[in-house]
């Protein structure tokens, strides 16, 4: 088995990457509905998508009853950002240009998760992703990926539905911190995004460190082989497929 990596270039506006990891969700509950595996009904492989978007807040299940149409009003910065409710954990985070957002779609079961130690493994994978770049990351008593002196370099949120995951982490590289200013980062009053520029390891792309986390959670997955590069076809490929069973 191989963990496929869709990596979607340039800025995708957030609709898109939410469709496909809908599609690939639905993928593993299909298959857990008819969970016999031959050759003709393979349980579906780990998918890794990684993107960046146009500046975008989204909200998670703790914020989706909070936000006033005055506050949605002030995260969409006079047009400048979007904003859309998701059904991960945690809060209100932002993506954008110079982000890597990374959503990994697998059943915790085939690879001997729970979801606690799921959390600790995308944790990991980031911090072993910062340290292949000269940055250096902790896990702390507040979820996400943090610097020694409390910034934090990656969020981390996610969902589980019958032990199939969605939504993942989001690791700053180049980000433009300024937008972060409108929130409050885990409901922690005081506390500020860093980024990989912004310690002092500029000159690094999205596409480049998706690539080394791809690489990176591949090695940590049990089961898992190595990372396979497919495109957005061979997703909807899967997809058409499985048919009547999405």
């Amino acid at each position: 088995m191989h963990l496929r990596h869709l990596h979607l270039p340039g800025l995708t506006p957030y609709p898109r990457p939410s469709l496909l990891q809908n599609h690939l969700v639905a993928l593993h509950l299909s298959h857990l509905q008819n969970p016999t595996t031959t050759n003709n009904n393979p349980a579906p492989a780990p998918t890794l998508l990684t993107f960046q978007t146009p500046p975008t807040y989204t909200t998670g299940r703790r914020d989706l009853s909070r936000p006033s149409p005055s506050q949605i009003s002030h995260l969409l910065a006079n047009g400048r950002a979007e904003h859309y409710p998701s059904l991960r954990g945690g809060q209100t985070t932002f993506h954008g240009p110079g982000q890597l957002t990374a959503y990994l779609i697998l059943n915790l079961r085939s690879h001997d998760l729970t979801a606690r130690s799921y959390v600790q493994f995308l944790e990991d994978s980031v911090i072993a992703t910062c340290a292949r770049f000269g940055v250096k990351g902790y896990r702390t008593e507040n979820p996400g990926v943090w610097t020694l002196e409390g910034r934090k370099l990656a969020s981390v949120g996610v969902h589980l539905r019958r032990y199939v995951s969605s939504f993942g982490v989001g690791v700053n590289v180049s980000t433009e911190l300024r937008w972060f200013e409108s929130i409050v980062m885990c409901g922690l009053v005081g506390k500020r995004a860093t980024s990989f520029e912004a310690e002092g390891i500029g000159g690094r792309s999205v596409e480049e460190v998706g690539e080394v986390l791809a690489e990176v959670m591949a090695g940590g997955l049990g089961g898992v082989e190595g990372v396979r590069e497919v495109g957005e076809e061979d997703v909807m490929k899967a997809m058409d497929e499985e048919g009547d069973g999405i």
